[in-house]
This record gives C-alpha cells, structure tokens and sequence, in this order.
C-alpha cells in the first residue's frame, strides 16, 4: 500500500499503520503485502484445532509458574534487540491477581488497538452481554415524513437481515425489515395516498461523526467510518473489508431504507432540491411505526475484538456512555470506561482515553490496568466469557496468522495493538500446566513495521505457553 507524500507529511510521531492490526509501518523496510491486508471478514475462518495443546477450563488446581522465571522470560523480552526502548510488561495469575512479572506495569504507554479490550469490558459491564440497540422508523402524518432513527447500529444488512442465522453480528437485522414493518404498520390506504419524505434523526450522538484524534488517511483508506450511530454494513460503499466509506453514513442508510421504502410500492419523494434523504429530527408528533433491535452485545463484542473494528469500537463506547447517563461523546465515552472499570477493582491513575477504538496516538493506559480488567472480566458474571471473545493465536482474527507449530497456537486469547513504532497485546495464556495467566505487553520505541517485535513478543508467549515451572 503506497500512500502519497502529501498524507506522510502530515503524520505524527505515532502514525497509525494497523487499522487493523496487520498494516505494516508506512516507512518501512518490510515487503509491502499484495493485498491491503490479510485480514479476516466478518465470519472469520477457523483452524479445525489448535496445532499443539488443549485448552482447559480455568482451574485454580493447576500450578502456578515460579514467579522469578516468569519475570526472567519478561525481562528478556525488554532486553531482546527487536523490541523498543520502552518495553514494560505485566503478567499475573488470571484467578488470584497473584503478580507474576512486573516490568513497568505500572507506567503508562501508548495502547493502541489494545484500547479496545477495555472499551469491551467496561460496555459489557455494564450494558450486559444480552443487550441489543434499536433502530426504528417514526411516522408523522402531517407532514407525511418516514423517520430513520439512530440507535446505535452500524451494522444493518440493506435488505433483510439474517436475524442470527450467520454467526457474524453484521447484517443482523436490516432496512428491508424494517421496510416491511412500515408498510404493513401504515396500511395500504395510508400509504397510496401520497408521497412520503425520508429523514434520519441521529441527533442521539452528539460527538463528531469523526473523532478528531483520527488521521484523515484512516478515512480515506476506509480502515474506519464515521461513527454517526447507523449505518448499512458499517458504511461500507462495496463489498470489499477496507472499501471506501461514506462520508455520511446516516443519510446514506435513510437512503437505502427509501430505496426499500420504493420497491414495496412507497411513492418517496425527494426531502431536499439536492438530496433524496435529509437529516432532521423526529418529529413530537410523529409515532414509533417500526423498529428492529440489533445483535446482541457478546457478538459485537466478538466482532470488534477478534477483527479490531474500529468503528465498531467506537459506536460502542458511545451508546456505553448514552446507557450510563453520560454525554455521548468521546469525553463521555472515556468517563464511563474508567468508571466502570474502577468499580471492578482497576486503579485506573494514569489511565487517558481520547477515542474507544485506540486509534489516538494520545490514549495512555499501563500494562497493569490491562491484565488487571481481563482477570476483573473473567471473574465477573457478565463478562465472563471474555476469553471467547477474543482472537485466539494461530485460529482467529488478529492473531489467525501468529504463534502456527508452536506451543502457544490456540493457547492464548488476546488483543492485539500496532501503531507506528508501537506493539501492544494483552489478554490471556494457558501455560503447560494448565494454569490460566492474564498478561499485557506494551513497546515502544521500535523502527517501523511490525514483524521484529511481534516475533519477539510471540516468543516470549511461547515460553510462558510451553512453562511447566512450578515454584
């Protein structure tokens, strides 16, 4: 992928080159890969097994490895010639918070995509992993006016959704769903005696569309869309993972829900000499005729983690911060993140959250806070499954291509994160015993590109995976 000089030039110290985790460093001795990325789509593929291991039920009967050799495989990690000059690690036992190797776990450090396991936790926190979003079209007869109203899906399917017969969240439900509840809520009188205007209403989400800590190249590379709160399949503008997006993509779902609107006999008029669509809000006169409710949460979730979806993430962030009675926008998005995640036991002192997706070159957290929200989750009821909802090394998402023939394929499950000169992961790891370990490892200060240090930060997992070390 060759950008142009114009976009270079406007990078910062910490240049995004991972939207989704797997985009090599812009300057970079690296082969540049054929296609932008190998990345996984919505319904990631799934290795038949692990090639080496079983994974087994956390247990506090496993040994717990010898802390020293724990802290002395971290230390090499910090030492080895291919990380950064800020290479801080925090590993401890998953059940008891025991700590394990402490390198800096404690300071704070340029996160990236890692930034989402938090946004993770702390929605399902406290939204739960059953909670879904509704999006639904108002009615005012008056003005004969169909309102799109935003509820926090981006996902939409254009036409019918799968209503959960596909694994993937994305295209749960759709505009063709909600076409029909229209027409059959109307009625075949009210809807033949007259054209209808299309509008949509996302005055919910009061942050901008785009975050302002987001680089203009991640729009325009299509590795985010502007989080407007709805969207048919995340704004895409064509079928492929990292298509273009459109700029608006609330008007442009009202105009696929006018589209359906058309197809089932709706005269739709256009609402604007310019436009077919416009944005207002809903009327106060204007009743609920149709609604479709979203995927539920753990999907998303799972979506957002295993393919580091940074719009997704964002979305996220904003209707956790809507749910809890903060504003939604970023500040309010972060205010509800470190809240939640303090209420379960995380000294959040340091922690700094300018987006929910990680892509702000701002964000600070500490090795610490990271390990410490994965066993917080693990131990909590609605967050429980967390493990499930992460990539798994040498399987799925971001880790799918990582960790193959060695001990630690299919043993860990975490977040990856990778910015310019940053690598980031952090998550969880069985050891040979079979002893469950929550760790995060945040570097900086490498060149550019991604393979040196996520080499030595694999090796690093595969000593801890293949660690029969009892003290």
């Amino acid at each position: 992928m060759v950008l142009p000089a114009i976009v270079l030039a406007g990078l910062g110290g910490y240049a995004v080159a991972d939207a989704y985790d797997v985009v090599p460093g812009f300057i970079t001795a690296e082969p540049i890969p054929p296609e932008p990325a190998p990345f996984l789509t919505a319904a990631p593929a799934l290795a038949a097994a692990p090639e080496e291991g079983v994974v087994s039920p956390i247990s506090a009967d496993a040994p717990l490895p010898d802390a020293a050799t724990v802290q002395k495989f971290a230390q090499e990690l910090r030492d080895d010639e291919r990380t950064g000059k800020s290479t801080n690690v925090s590993v401890i036992d998953l059940l008891t918070g025991e700590t394990l190797a402490d390198l800096g776990a404690t300071d704070i450090q340029v996160p990236a995509s890692t930034t989402k396991l938090l946004t993770a936790i702390a929605a399902v926190t406290d939204m739960g992993p059953d909670y879904t979003t509704t999006t639904s079209v108002n009615w005012d007869e008056t003005t004969r006016t169909l309102t799109l109203v935003a509820g926090g899906d981006m996902m939409l399917a254009a036409d019918a959704g799968h209503g959960g017969a596909e694994e993937s969240p994305n295209g749960w439900a759709g505009m063709g769903d909600l076409a029909d509840a229209v027409v059959d809520s109307l009625g075949s009188a009210t809807v033949e005696a007259g054209p209808v205007t299309v509008a949509v209403d996302d005055f919910l989400f009061e942050a901008p569309a785009v975050n302002p800590e987001w680089p203009q190249y991640a729009l325009d590379l299509g590795y985010v869309a502007p989080a407007s709160g709805v969207a048919v399949d995340v704004a895409r503008t064509t079928d492929e993972h990292y298509a273009q997006r459109y700029p608006d993509p609330s008007v442009a779902a009202a105009d696929v829900l006018a589209e359906r609107l058309a197809e089932r006999g709706v005269t739709v008029e256009a609402a604007t000499e310019d436009d077919f669509t416009t944005r207002a809000a809903a009327s106060a006169a204007s009743v609920e005729v149709a609604s479709v409710e979203s995927a539920p949460l753990s999907a998303v979730v799972r979506l957002l983690l295993e393919e580091s979806d940074n719009t997704v993430s964002e979305i996220v962030s904003l209707v956790h911060a809507l749910e809890v009675g903060k504003p939604s926008t970023a500040a309010g998005a972060a205010a509800a993140t470190q809240e939640t995640l303090a209420g379960m036991g995380v000294n959040t002192a340091g922690l700094t959250l300018y987006d929910g997706a990680g892509f702000s070159e701002n964000n600070r957290i500490t090795p610490l806070q990271l390990s410490s929200a994965t066993a917080a989750a693990v131990a909590a009821q609605p967050t429980a499954d967390l493990l499930d909802w992460m990539p798994i090394s040498a399987l799925t998402g971001t880790l799918n291509a990582r960790m193959h023939e060695t001990p630690a394929a299919g043993q860990v499950r975490a977040k990856t994160g990778s910015l310019t000169g940053v690598t980031t992961l952090a998550g969880a790891i069985q050891t040979a015993d079979g002893r469950w370990l929550a760790f995060a490892v945040l570097m900086d200060g490498m060149d550019y590109g991604q393979t040196q240090p996520q080499a030595a930060l694999d090796e690093f997992l595969v000593a801890l995976a293949e660690c029969g070390c009892e003290g």
